[in-house]
């Protein structure tokens, strides 16, 4: 339709007239029966942009029911007013002839509030003259298209996103011109080949290592010419003298024949992973060899992991215990301390070097020595729990046998200062004995020549009286003031003497084998009382014992060796930095209750420690002694006393040339699980 209405000639005839105007009405039957039936929004306007005809599909997107409810109503009796407004300027512009034709893309608001996007094309409608007498509109729905151009832009921006953000290179390969192209990604492999992205100057081939080359032909080749799917992984030298390593994947776009003419791909650079890759087999090389049990749990708890050292420690094969919990392999008085450790693992908490019970696939108890930590993934997330241990059943039996060794050298070291200690008290009882002795020699022969002067009629106390003669040569009276106090000073030496050997009885005393309520602070005053011969001399040894601390629960015997070791070590510190003065030192031991705690300070006066060395004090066979005067043994065992078998703290606080304090504290109570 070009917007012209047939006009008839003068000349014609009548018949001819009736005829034009029998095809011409033909035509407009068909004419309107091909705008009813075309789907788009077809309708005429008159110059007021009134409308005068509008095929079926306008009358029903305005939610009418007949033409005629749409006829001589123009776009404002619909439409907002802006809308209204411009669709009026658009024909205004056709019916004054300053646009031929208008057509536009506009997402329309209809009567009945539906939204639609809609193609309109407008045209003026001229009459039999060839004025414009009108305007003519068709518009077409295009919403689906719009939605899918929509949906076409997403997905091209979401692969556009995917690769610049994606550790992939996507790249497209010209079949025919051999010229790649690649976009989005990590391209530091091709950086490092000497390409310049986004186009490169040597064929895909061309950068593929020479040993894998053939390889990756071959895969190109079954996949371009046999359509198989192409996944290949190959290195690339770089021109810095490094290797990456790549995984390609890609396939050929065909043409209508089926013959390959543009090749897509996607590589991604996996040396990283690579890398990651042969560490974890070196790690899990490592793991196998090692003789110490490294298991893995996972967050449920079970084992993921179970290297052939715990193989030869437990007994379990790893198709034993894959799969399967911790538990049956950890003692029964120990199991609630195992739940709380792990737990604190999986809440991030590291726990080293922790002495416990663990039970072997025989039933056998064995002492091992256990460090859980959290596995962490790049987040700092807990994924699972690392759990080494070390089976230390036959070290901890050639500890407490050193323990017991070192004991009883302490006790030889100390026997002949005890031997003296005892010495002096003994002395006196041997005199004050004798004088006893003397003076009851001295008394019975008073009382036998009284005696026998009663038994001859002799008068008593009469001249010549050999009872009065015998009393005056003794001294009654210096007897009767002398004697009273050799017998207190016998039974005070005789006290003193037991109270050394009752000390020397309580120290060396292995005591039970369990832990039991005990007096700390009389266990500190027997160490005293038999180390004073190792520290008298140097040092004056003072005590602040709290007389209000409640027993402690703990191993008797092996705490006071931990104290004899930190005298002695007092004592001999005081002796090496007094040396050249000969002036004495103080030690000086205090106890207190801290909390659900009891805390015992033994202090010095020495040179103390020196910062380089500080922390290995509590290292088995550190000494700081010449050879032959100290193995190293005593501030470890201490360590270990204190810390593994009552748990314990010890530490210490020193300045250099001034004196050293170590802080030991004891928990209240006594947790038999971890022991």
């Amino acid at each position: 339709m070009n917007g012209a209405i047939p006009r008839t000639s003068p000349g014609n005839s009548i018949a001819e007239r009736n005829q034009a105007q029998e095809d011409l009405a033909g035509e407009h039957d068909m004419l309107d029966t091909l705008i009813e039936s075309i789907p788009d929004h077809i309708y005429f306007k008159d110059r007021e942009s009134r409308f005068i005809r509008a095929n079926r599909a306008l009358v029903r997107v305005f939610g009418l029911d007949t033409q005629e409810e749409l006829l001589s109503k123009t776009d404002f009796d619909f439409f907002t007013g802006e809308h209204a407004a411009e669709a009026h300027a658009d024909e205004r512009d056709l019916l004054e002839g300053r646009r031929a034709v208008i057509s536009k893309e506009e997402k329309e608001t209809w009567p009945d509030a539906h939204e639609s996007w809609v193609q309109t094309t407008k045209l003026p409608l001229r009459g039999s003259s060839g004025a414009i007498v009108g305007t003519f509109g068709i518009s077409r729905d295009i919403t689906e298209r719009k939605r899918m151009e929509a949906a076409l832009r997403r997905s091209q921006d979401c692969f556009r996103i995917a690769a610049e953000s994606s550790g992939d290179s996507v790249y497209e390969w010209d079949l025919q011109t051999d010229a790649i192209t690649y976009f989005g990604g990590n391209q530091r492999h091709l950086v490092d080949a000497g390409c310049t992205p986004p186009k490169t100057c040597k064929q895909l081939l061309e950068l593929v290592h020479s040993e894998d080359r053939q390889r990756v032909r071959s895969a190109l080749f079954r996949s371009l010419s046999g359509g198989e799917r192409f996944s290949e992984e190959y290195r690339i030298p770089g021109s810095n003298g490094e290797m990456r390593f790549l995984a390609d994947r890609g396939a050929a776009l065909r043409d209508e024949e089926g013959r390959p003419y543009l090749w897509v791909g996607v590589s991604k650079d996996i040396t990283e992973e690579k890398r990651v890759e042969r560490a974890n087999a070196e790690l899990a090389a490592i793991v196998e060899s090692a003789d110490a049990a490294i298991i893995r749990l996972d967050l449920d708890g079970l084992i993921t992991t179970w290297n052939k050292g715990a193989e030869q420690i437990y007994g379990y094969s790893a198709e034993e215990t894959i799969g399967k919990p911790m538990v049956p392999m950890v003692a029964l008085e120990v199991a609630s301390e195992y739940l709380s450790l792990t737990g604190k693992a999986f809440a991030g908490e590291s726990v080293k070097h922790l002495e416990t019970i663990h039970l072997t696939k025989s039933g056998a108890r064995i002492n091992v020595m256990a460090t859980l930590s959290p596995i962490l993934d790049r987040g700092d997330v807990v994924i699972g729990i690392a759990l080494v241990v070390w089976d230390v059943t036959q070290v901890k039996q050639l500890e407490s046998r050193l323990a017991q060794a070192q004991k009883l050298e302490s006790i030889g070291q100390l026997a002949a200062g005890v031997a003296h200690e005892i010495n002096t008290p003994i002395q006196y009882i041997g005199d004050n004995g004798r004088f006893l002795h003397d003076a009851f020699r001295d008394l019975v022969k008073y009382f036998k020549v009284r005696s026998d002067a009663q038994r001859e009629g002799c008068k008593l106390s009469a001249p010549g009286d050999p009872a009065a003669e015998a009393m005056a040569e003794m001294d009654l009276e210096y007897l009767e003031s002398e004697v009273p106090k050799a017998i207190d000073q016998l039974l005070e030496g005789v006290d003193h003497v037991a109270r050394i050997v009752r000390a020397l009885k309580e120290f060396s005393h292995p005591g039970p084998l369990e832990k039991m309520p005990v007096d700390i602070n009389r266990a500190i005053e027997s160490t005293i009382l038999v180390s004073k011969n190792e520290w008298k001399y140097g040092a004056d040894l003072s005590t602040d014992l709290d007389l209000e601390l409640p027993p402690v629960p703990c191993l008797v015997g092996e705490l006071n060796q931990v104290i004899l070791n930190l005298i002695v070590n007092a004592a001999q510190a005081i002796a090496d930095g007094n040396k050249e003065s000969g002036e004495k030192g103080s030690i000086h031991i205090k106890t207190r209750k801290q909390g659900d705690c009891v805390e015992i300070r033994v202090t010095d006066t020495g040179g103390g420690i020196p910062e380089p060395i500080q922390s290995k004090v509590f290292d088995p066979f550190f000494t700081t002694k010449p050879v032959g005067k100290g193995t190293g043994q005593g501030l470890a065992i201490a360590h270990s006393v204190i810390v593994q078998k009552h748990h314990g703290t010890i530490r210490f606080e020193s300045k250099p040339g001034i004196g050293t304090t170590f802080i030991i504290q004891l928990p209240l109570v006594c947790n038999s699980e971890l022991a």
